[in-house]
């Protein structure tokens, strides 16, 4: 996608992905929101809605006198995550083809602007932070959660999980990706011009039969294709049929625990 280092290309694949990442993102989400006034009534902006996940979960926070506007580039996205939401019954989302980075077209005000690992993909998130708090009145609030991706996925890691970690870590190196946002959050808000940001962080740890190991294993599957065309690893090399099984093997084996990553949530309001 030109203006953007996303690198997740299979379009069905990618809904299917969000949609299960969102089990174990969508509470950290929820708790975020919370904390940071997101509340009934509210007209929200949603950044790179994506299969809708985090447009739905405002939704239901700002009830059926608020509306929340989610912007994506990808028309295919923005075809599928309305059919979702058609067949969920939501009403209070409108998606729109856009380009997150600019936001041309769209027009405020909003009371809130949120958005989930979509600052991690831009060429100048702190240029698209500026141009969406453009859309806020005095006040409005801007809410965004960004992982940090270097973290240990797995402790303790066996072979397989650091050799996965290692050759995913790379390719978003190579592409553009900051894997590290969250972490790069207040910076990013002052480089923007907004006061200093209110944060919180937030990670899962899991052991057991329930340790989410399918999770990482979809990350890598979803970024094979570029991991290819960057020369970083073939699909051989990957095994990414069986993947999850062998890495969830790999932890029962070490009786490790699985590290969702550290999310990291950063809010400010406007003055005024």
């Amino acid at each position: 996608m030109p203006g953007t280092a996303y690198v997740f290309l299979d379009r069905d694949e990618e809904q299917r992905r969000l949609i299960a990442q969102a089990r174990l993102f969508d509470p950290s989400t929820g708790r975020l929101f919370a904390a940071a006034g997101l509340a009934p009534g509210m007209r929200v902006l949603d950044l790179g809605s994506g299969a809708g996940n985090v447009a739905i979960l405002a939704a239901g926070m700002v009830g059926p006198d608020g509306e929340v506007v989610g912007v994506e580039r990808d028309a295919r996205a923005v075809a599928s995550a309305r059919a979702r939401l058609e067949a969920e019954g939501v009403t209070n989302v409108r998606l729109v083809e856009g380009d997150v980075q600019t936001l041309d077209g769209l027009e405020g005000p909003f009371d809130a602007v949120v958005g989930r690992l979509i600052l991690m993909y831009l060429p100048d998130p702190a240029a698209a932070l500026r141009r969406a708090a453009g859309l806020l009145p005095p006040g409005g609030l801007l809410c965004v959660q960004e992982a940090d991706l270097a973290y240990a996925w797995c402790h303790p890691e066996g072979p397989l999980w650091a050799r996965i970690r290692t050759l995913f870590l790379e390719t978003l190196d190579r592409a553009g990706v900051e894997a590290r946002m969250g972490l790069g959050l207040q910076h990013v808000f002052r480089s923007a011009g907004l006061p200093q940001p209110r944060m919180r962080l937030e990670a899962v740890v899991v052991g057991g039969e329930e340790a989410p190991s399918w999770g990482w294993a979809n990350l890598v599957r979803g970024i094979l294709p570029v991991m290819e065309r960057l020369g970083v690893a073939a699909a051989q090399e990957i095994g990414p049929g069986d993947l999850a099984e062998r890495l969830d093997a790999e932890r029962a084996r070490h009786d490790a625990v699985v590290l969702g990553p550290p999310l990291t949530g950063a809010w400010a309001r406007l003055p005024g």
